[in-house]
C-alpha cells in the first residue's frame, strides 16, 4: 500500500484512487455525501399525528411530507446502496461533473467499508472522489474519541491521509463538525484538525453551528491555534448567514465560502425551526453579491446531499443540479461565465491541492 509524505503530495489532489494533477479535476462540486448513515439527526416530527411516517420506506405516497420533514423518516437518512450512488455519478458525469468532494466524517455516520465503496464508485464511473476525514459534531463522535488525546486524534487524521486505509486515502480534513457555541469535544476535534493540516498540507472543511456568530467564533479559534484560514472552507453559508455585512466580514478573513445547500427548496429547516432555508434564487443572488464585492476567488458550490429524497431515483434534484439548472440561472441574473468557471473549476483546484 502506498504511503505519502507532505512534500510528496504538495501541489497534488488526493482522490480515493490516488493523487492527481489539479488540472484533471474539471468541474467540481465541493460538499456531498454519496454514502452516509445520517440517523444522528433523526427526530420525531413536530406533529404527533405524523409519527407513523418515521418507520415508513421512502415512497411516492409520502415523498411530499418527507421533503419537508426529511429528518423524521429513518429510511430517508440512510444512503447505503452503492448502486444508487453509481447511477447518480453516471448522471453527474453526463451533465458535466468530473470531481466531487465526499465529506462523511469518521465515526457512526459512515457506512461499513465506506472507503472501499467510494473507491469502487470512482472506478466504475470515472468520477474523481476526494474523501474527507476528521470528526463531526459532539453527538456523533466515534467511541474511541473521549479516550484519546488531541495529538492522538490528529494522528488518526494524518494517517488517514498519508498512510490510507486499505489503499484508500483521504484528501481533505472535514467536514469538521461544530456547534454554537463550540463544545469542549468540538474544540478538541478542531484542534486535532489544525495539527493534521500542518502535518499534511490538506485543506480543512468546516460544518459551522446554526448561528450567524458561529463561523467567526470558529475562525477566531483556528487563528488562536495557528491554523491557516486561507486553507479553510466554511460550509453551509446559506443556512448560517443571512446578513450581507456579516458575510462580508467573514469573507475578509480569507476563508473559502461554500454555498453547499443548493437544491433545497423547502423553506422549513427542521434542524433549526426558528430559522429558514433560503430558496435557490436567494442563494444565487447572495453568491452574485459577494462575488461582485471582490470575493469570487473564494467561492465554492455544493448540494450536501445526505438523504434519499434528494436523489433523482426518489424524485430529487440529484448531484448534477448545479450543472443542469443553476449555472444557467446564474448567467441570467448577470454573472459572467468566466467568474462561474472560476467557482466550479479554478477555485477547487487551488483549495484541494496540498500545500
Amino acid at each position: 500500500m502506498p504511503n505519502y509524505s507532505k512534500q510528496g503530495l504538495k501541489g497534488k489532489v488526493m482522490t480515493v484512487c490516488g493523487p492527481i494533477n489539479p488540472k484533471n479535476l474539471g468541474k467540481v462540486i465541493c460538499h456531498e455525501h454519496l454514502l452516509i448513515d445520517f440517523r444522528v439527526v433523526l427526530n420525531e416530527p413536530p406533529n404527533k399525528k405524523d409519527i407513523h411516517h418515521m418507520k415508513e420506506k421512502v415512497a411516492l405516497s409520502n415523498l411530499g411530507w418527507i421533503r419537508t420533514y426529511w429528518n423524521s423518516n429513518e429510511d430517508n437518512l440512510l444512503l447505503e446502496d452503492i448502486n444508487d450512488s453509481i447511477e447518480e455519478m453516471i448522471d453527474f458525469k453526463l451533465n458535466g461533473g468530473q470531481s466531487l468532494v465526499e465529506v462523511t466524517p469518521l465515526g457512526p455516520t459512515r457506512v461499513a467499508d465506506q472507503h472501499k465503496k467510494l473507491k469502487l464508485i470512482s472506478e466504475k464511473t470515472g468520477i474523481n472522489i476526494i474523501m474527507g476525514t476528521g470528526f463531526y459534531v459532539d453527538n456523533s463522535l466515534p467511541d474511541y474519541f473521549n479516550n484519546k488525546s488531541t495529538e492522538e486524534l490528529a494522528l488518526i487524521i494524518i494517517e488517514d491521509i498519508l498512510k490510507g486505509n486499505s489503499g484508500v486515502h483521504s484528501g481533505i480534513i472535514g467536514e469538521v463538525g461544530c456547534s454554537f457555541p463550540l463544545t469542549e469535544n468540538e474544540r478538541k476535534s478542531l484542534k486535532s484538525a489544525i495539527i493534521a493540516q500542518k502535518e499534511t498540507g490538506a485543506a480543512i472543511l468546516i460544518h459551522p453551528g446554526r448561528h450567524e456568530s458561529s463561523p467567526l467564533e470558529i475562525i477566531d479559534f483556528i487563528q488562536s491555534n495557528e491554523g491557516v484560514i486561507e486553507r479553510t472552507i466554511m460550509g453551509h453559508i446559506e443556512r448560517t448567514i443571512y446578513d450581507y455585512d456579516t458575510l462580508e466580514s467573514l469573507a475578509k478573513t480569507g476563508v473559502y465560502l461554500n454555498f453547499d445547500q443548493l437544491g433545497i427548496e423547502s423553506s422549513y429547516y427542521p434542524l433549526n425551526p426558528k430559522s429558514y432555508m433560503p430558496s435557490d434564487h436567494q442563494k444565487i443572488e447572495f453568491i452574485k453579491t459577494i462575488s461582485d464585492a471582490g470575493f469570487n476567488d473564494k467561492l465554492l458550490l455544493g448540494h450536501d446531499i445526505y438523504s434519499k429524497n434528494r436523489l433523482k431515483k426518489y424524485g430529487g434534484h440529484g448531484y448534477s443540479h448545479t450543472f443542469e439548472n443553476l449555472l444557467n440561472r446564474m448567467k441570467i441574473i448577470g454573472m459572467q461565465e468566466e467568474k462561474i468557471n472560476d467557482i466550479i473549476i479554478e477555485n477547487p483546484k487551488k483549495i484541494l491541492a496540498f500545500e
